[in-house]
């Protein structure tokens, strides 16, 4: 939670200071994806899923939840840095959209809070595809099993979505694909994890404390 305010903040700099220069990125194939405002369903619950699975590990797989923080952390940290050196923007969302639903405002508030700048790579895509490693790494996979499939499809959803609501280039998702895996090979298999076992063992005490009074 702390790093997630300071993330914010650092963010919300990036996205208010205005740059002197930005870095355009879109390709022939970006302009070729139609704009396709359905996905702004599975754009919006990638919040909601980020939390919601972030905290059933923590209860559910202590060493899985360790993973998926510490694999967030360096994702979301690099994309900072990036953004902070190298500030990249995009001009692809359509100047009108002659549909009128519920989706297309919902994708106008969408572009009005959030800025088409800092866009590279794609912490969408990159956040999503480390839920999805967790998927497959966890070692008590009874429940995993069960909801391996739905997850799984979701999370495709969620990265199509950023390329069909204009909020991200091919080139942005490819990015974000190639620092999970970045991510993965340090977390997964050089096995760098950042443990909060120290937290684990204060509550544990003040349990045991309370039980036994």
């Amino acid at each position: 939670i702390l790093y997630l305010i300071g993330y914010l903040l650092w963010f919300k700099l990036l996205e208010d200071i205005p740059r002197a220069r930005y870095h355009y990125l879109a390709s022939i194939i970006d302009r070729m994806i139609p704009f396709a405002e359905i996905f702004i369903v599975p754009y919006i619950s990638w919040f909601a899923l980020q939390a919601a699975w972030v905290s059933f590990l923590f209860f559910y797989d202590r060493e899985a939840y360790d993973k998926l923080v510490t694999i967030l952390m360096f994702g979301m940290t690099v994309f900072l840095v990036v953004s902070t050196i190298y500030p990249t923007a995009l001009t692809l969302r359509p100047w009108h959209v002659a549909r009128d639903n519920v989706f297309v405002d919902a994708v106008r508030w969408l572009w009005r809070i959030d800025t088409a700048t800092n866009v590279w790579p794609s912490i969408h895509v990159y956040n999503t595809t480390a839920l999805m490693f967790t998927l497959f790494t966890t070692k008590d996979r009874s429940v995993i099993q069960k909801v391996r499939i739905p997850m799984c499809v979701w999370c495709v959803l969620i990265i199509l979505s950023t390329m069909f609501l204009k909020q991200h280039s091919v080139g942005d998702v490819l990015s974000g694909l190639a620092l999970a895996g970045i991510g993965y090979s340090l977390i997964y298999i050089k096995g760098l994890v950042m443990t909060f076992r120290s937290f684990d063992r204060r509550v544990e005490q003040v349990i045991e404390v309370r039980y036994l009074n």
